[in-house]
This record gives C-alpha cells, structure tokens and sequence, in this order.
C-alpha cells in the first residue's frame, strides 16, 4: 500500500515541477531577463524587452477576458517594468513620439492595475485597450519588417 502512495506522490511532484517550470521563459542565450530600471544598451536586450513584452500582454489580454485578477495583476506590474527600461531607451535616444508612447502605456498600466485590484475587469479592459494604440503607433513608426522574417527598429 505504501509503494503504490509513494509512486503517486513522486508523480504528483514531477507533474508539478514540470508545470510550474513551463510557466516561466527563461532569457535567450546571451541575454540576461529585464529586470526594473536596466539600461537598455543594445539591439538585443531591447529585442528581449519586446519578446517578453508580447509575451506578457498575451498573458494580460487573456486573464482580463477571463476575470483573473491576480494573473492580469502580474502581467500588468510585469509590463510596467519592461515598459520603464523602453521609456528610458526611447528618451536616450530622444525620440519624441516613442517616449511619449512608452510613458502612455505606462500610465495605462497603471490603470490596469488599479482596476484589477477593484476588481473592475471591465475597467481594466478599458485600459488595456488603450496600451494596444500606443503599441502601434512606435510599431508603425519605428520599425519595419524584415525580408528574411521578424523586424528590427528603424
């Protein structure tokens, strides 16, 4: 009786490990993850902002829609970090528009998380509508599309 309980719960903790262990992406090789108030240096790190960016707001769009507070809270605080670091790349550079975009997203985010926190999710949807506007608009203007695939910032 005891070895078929042992097996179960060794099972139980590798199906868990496994789990918990999918939900988190690691960095690219090379790179290390964004972490509040990096200085974004180079083409990569400011690609690794970005992917994990699309990653994150996936994760944001899906937990609104599904009424996760805690979920979309995470992503939201998530997002605001990353998009400080791009604030601060596009004000380096003096880039009007895009600095303007990332500071707007970054209010949006805010925005967000207040609504979560009273969980308002309608709120929260109509702030994280606005962060998608402001996406497209540094989208449209600073980058364009590669010819072998991806993109990379004009």
């Amino acid at each position: 009786m005891k070895r078929p309980l042992s097996i179960a719960s060794l099972l139980f903790c590798i199906a868990l490990t496994v789990s918990l262990s999918a939900q988190t992406t690691p960095a690219p090789a090379g790179t290390t993850a964004p972490t509040a108030g990096m200085k974004i240096t180079t083409d990569a790190e400011f690609s690794t902002h970005m992917k994990e960016i699309q990653q994150q707001n996936g994760i944001l769009n899906k937990a609104i829609k599904g009424g996760m507070a805690e979920e979309a809270s995470k992503a939201a605080a998530r997002l605001e970090v990353l998009f400080k670091n791009i604030h601060g790349y596009w004000s380096a550079k003096k880039i009007d528009d895009a600095t303007t975009a990332a500071q707007n997203i970054v209010t949006s985010l805010q925005a967000v998380q207040k609504a979560v926190a009273a969980n308002d999710m309608a709120a929260a949807e109509t702030a994280r509508a606005s962060i998608g506007a402001n996406c497209m608009t540094c989208h449209t203007a600073h980058r364009e599309k590669l010819p072998e695939g991806g993109f990379r910032i004009k």
